[in-house]
């Protein structure tokens, strides 16, 4: 098994300050024109489309993802349509997804937060309360001005996030990223940690870890990607909520130890991490 990466990813991980493709070359990864038909392996990248990913890959079945398993993951929407038809129950806020042309649904519930299928882009960095309609609706021009005019909005019910600490947007939330492979959950890191050095709040509770490390399985039970990642977080009562998955081949990290620990038992190589108090295995 090897790991394998695109370089054509390289200029924009200097650019994004993304250090995990140092980190794989550390561990001997293999560029992905010198892989062959018949090698396994699994190659981090960008999401650069089904398309693009098909061109990458298409040829190679034994290299992971393949456009089928990433399928599903890449928008939010779609995300929570699996785990709805699923029957997967996790705490999750409840949501609602308003196409352009829908009318507002009847039981909208303010305050709210708004993102976009693919972002969590927060106007000014920070993150917004819509309080009635009418700032539902300037959000979402706003938004859609950014992410195209038939961008699906995202309407999330409003919760009061525990902070982890200050940087320059504001507050940064507690919120753990979990790293499934092969629907079990084997390491977190706290999301953060590329803003906020000591996070308040951390490390969780062994109870706390137990909790997420449960939800995380549930939540990648659907899908069939080989690597999944998926985020929580903590509200100011303690109680922790799933926010979003999607393909762990292109989440971003600042924890080194537990990308390099996720990545080694990718391809089956014996390897493992100090957990401290920003990351860890499960």
């Amino acid at each position: 098994m090897k790991l394998v990466y695109d370089a054509n990813d390289l200029g924009i991980a200097k650019k994004l300050k993304d250090q995990r493709f140092a980190w794989l070359l550390e561990l001997g990864a293999v560029e992905l024109n010198e892989v062959q038909p018949d090698d396994l392996g699994f190659l981090f990248s960008y999401e650069h489309g089904e398309a693009h990913l098909t061109n990458q890959v298409g040829n190679l079945p034994g290299i992971h993802d393949q456009p089928s398993e990433r399928r599903g993951l890449i928008e939010l929407n779609d995300v929570l349509s699996t785990l709805t038809k699923a029957g997967v129950c996790v705490s999750t806020p409840k949501t609602w997804v308003i196409g352009v042309d829908d009318a507002m649904p009847l039981d909208l519930s303010f305050p709210l937060f708004l993102r976009t299928p693919k972002s969590s882009w927060k106007r000014g960095g920070g993150q917004g309360r819509v309080r009635n309609l009418r700032e539902l609706e300037d959000e979402s021009v706003l938004l859609r001005r950014a992410f195209g005019w038939d961008t699906p909005i995202i309407a999330r019910e409003w919760l009061d996030i525990a902070p982890a600490g200050k940087w320059m947007f504001g507050d940064a939330p507690q919120e753990i990223r979990t790293w499934i492979v092969d629907r079990k959950p084997i390491a977190w890191s706290f999301h953060y940690l590329h803003v906020v050095a000591s996070p308040t709040g951390f490390p969780p509770s062994d109870k706390d870890l137990q909790e997420i490390e449960l939800m995380a399985k549930m939540v990648a039970s659907p899908f069939a990607s080989r690597l999944i990642a998926a985020d929580f977080v903590r509200d100011t009562k303690g109680k922790w909520h799933f926010m979003e998955a999607g393909p762990g081949a292109m989440a971003g990290t600042d924890h080194k130890n537990v990308f390099k620990f996720v990545a080694q038992t990718l391809i089956g190589d014996s390897a493992d991490v100090v957990s401290d108090s920003v990351g860890g295995r499960f």
